[in-house]
């Protein structure tokens, strides 16, 4: 792995968190409307994947080929 390797790393899994927002949204929404209990219980799912995508840590190999420190 390199640097360059680590750095899309980081961009595809933003990328992904940024596609499924989008997605979360219009299902809460619509669902909201429609039947408001069953849209958020459908939409909050994609709400918690979309964030893990987003605020993903970088993996170990990547902090250590770009000498950042845990700390």
């Amino acid at each position: 792995m390199n640097k360059s390797e680590c750095l899309s790393e980081k961009i595809s899994s933003r990328t992904v968190g940024l596609l499924i927002l989008p997605l979360a949204l219009l299902l809460g929404s619509i669902g909201f409307v429609i039947v408001p209990v069953l849209g958020v219980f459908f939409a909050l799912p994609l709400f918690v994947l979309s964030g893990m995508f987003l605020v993903a840590p970088e993996s170990k190999v990547c902090k250590l080929i770009l000498g950042k420190s845990d700390a």
